[in-house]
């Protein structure tokens, strides 16, 4: 039980400084997310004008309090552009398909970056956390990362199979409750599964950790103990 509890405070502890000083995108969500629900069950134009109004009280509250604005004008563009899809082919379902452009663009990068020998996720953790570029290439590093891209290429492939598969059948409703279940919580689950993994991954593989790449220590390496 200890062991657990050391490991859930260690990646709750990794995500904070992941995320530190990020704005949260429940501002940018919000508003589109009440449009779509609204626009299956009122009129286009109610259910705009309830979720520009949403959007227009997070912008004013963030201007109150000084706060980024950032997040409530990506949500207000968000939203007008899901307004126009919507406007312009009369199917609210239409609204995520920008979404599903987002899985296919992921699904490839990923795909093209196993067959280049440089995963995906390794860049993704470079911007995120700045190690040296070279220490993903390093013969027992990269193997993790390329496993972990696998694992993102059965992830999102998956999703963007049933997304289409909905999307095509005109299951609107559907469409959207999977598209939500399937954004934040599920990809808060692939994040948890790919730090784990890719962890005890590193640790199994023997590889220098990222200081002892800095300081080009010589074998045996303690390896990278915390951090992906």
């Amino acid at each position: 039980m200890g062991l657990f509890s050391d490991k859930i405070r260690e990646i709750r502890e990794e995500f904070k400084e992941i995320a530190r000083g990020r704005d949260h995108s429940f501002e940018a969500l919000l508003p589109f997310i009440v449009f779509f629900v609204l626009a299956l069950v009122w009129r286009i134009d109610i259910a705009a004008g309830v979720a520009f109004t949403i959007g227009l009280l997070f912008l004013a509250r963030n201007l109150l309090r000084s706060r980024s604005l950032i997040p409530p004008l990506s949500g207000l563009l968000v939203l007008a552009i899901g307004i126009f899809a919507v406007y312009r082919s009369g199917r609210a379902g239409d609204v995520l398909l920008s979404n599903i452009g987002t899985n296919g663009l992921v699904l490839f990068l990923c795909l093209a970056s196993l067959v280049a020998g440089r995963p995906f996720v390794a860049w993704t953790s470079y911007f995120a956390r700045h190690y040296p570029l070279a220490w993903y290439w390093h013969p027992r590093v990269r193997p993790a990362y390329t496993e972990v891209t696998i694992l993102w290429v059965v992830f999102f492939g998956s999703r963007l199979f049933l997304q289409l598969l909905l999307l095509r059948s005109g299951r609107e409703a559907a469409l959207l409750v999977f598209s939500i279940l399937s954004g934040w919580p599920s990809v808060v689950g692939l994040l948890v599964a790919s730090y784990l993994y890719g962890t005890w991954r590193l640790r199994n593989l023997g590889g220098p950790s990222v200081e002892e790449f800095k300081q080009s220590a010589s074998p045996p390496w303690k390896g990278q103990q915390r951090g992906f």
